[in-house]
């Protein structure tokens, strides 16, 4: 009965993964061909089918993980309208998102010692400062944010290198590939909008799309293993308590 229960769920997982990367290829194909209607009903599916995904996968099912995905899909949602309310509603959103996903992070993994994060942080900033200092077509009402997102997005970075170089588990490689493909997004949107912004979207947004649904793709197995690592854990321990009583 449990085989029967787990091969369900391994076929229900197998499934919504297809779905899930069904959605990724129609938004690439949407993007290239710039089908609005397309992008604004598809885009908010990833996050959702992301979510489903991870609520018949997982047994702690994370209070934290749902909030930090939702606001995801709000940001995916009001980036796509031009209104300048939806945009600042959109960057505050992944502001939020993007401080939601650090602390998640330190907590899965159990984060006592910051000083190697504090450390690793350090490459990132010094690049970012750096492109920014340099670029001369930021608007005035941009630079600010940028500048958020930057420090953001170096803490994140700094988080997942040191975890890779300190804390060396199963779940490292997935926090590894999220960090790589998700700092790999925000440079390439970084370099399109900040230096390459005359040049058309078709190459760069398709590109951004496909770092977008694998780096979270990668986040929700750092998620499932870390969960299920500390499940284990926990049996382990209950097992070794019971054998000394």
């Amino acid at each position: 009965m449990q085989s029967l229960i787990k091969k369900n769920i391994f076929l229900q997982e197998n499934t919504i993964v297809g779905l899930f990367f069904s959605f990724a290829i129609i938004e690439i194909l949407a993007e290239l061909f710039s089908f609005k209607v397309i992008l604004f009903a598809f885009r908010p599916f990833i996050a959702v089918v992301l979510l489903y995904l991870y609520w018949i996968t997982s047994n702690v099912r994370s209070l934290l993980f749902f909030v930090t995905v939702f606001f995801l899909l709000l940001t995916s949602i009001f980036i796509l309208s031009t209104s300048m309310l939806f945009l600042i509603l959109g960057l505050t959103g992944i502001l939020i998102h993007r401080i939601l996903l650090i602390f998640y992070i330190l907590k899965l993994n159990k984060v006592k010692d910051f000083m190697p994060i504090v450390i690793a942080i350090i490459p990132f900033i010094l690049i970012f400062s750096y492109l920014l200092s340099i670029s001369d077509e930021i608007p005035e009402n941009s630079y600010y944010p940028l500048v958020a997102q930057n420090i953001l997005v170096s803490i994140l970075g700094g988080v997942i290198l040191s975890n890779y170089f300190m804390n060396q588990t199963r779940n490292t490689p997935w926090l590894f590939i999220f960090g790589l493909l998700s700092t790999a997004m925000y440079f390439t949107v970084f370099i399109e909008k900040c230096f390459l912004f005359n040049l058309p979207p078709t190459f760069f947004t398709p590109l951004g799309m496909i770092l977008y649904v694998s780096s979270y793709y990668a986040f929700y197995k750092f998620v499932i293993d870390t969960e299920r690592m500390d499940v284990d854990l926990q049996e382990y321990n209950y097992q070794n308590n019971s054998l000394i009583d």
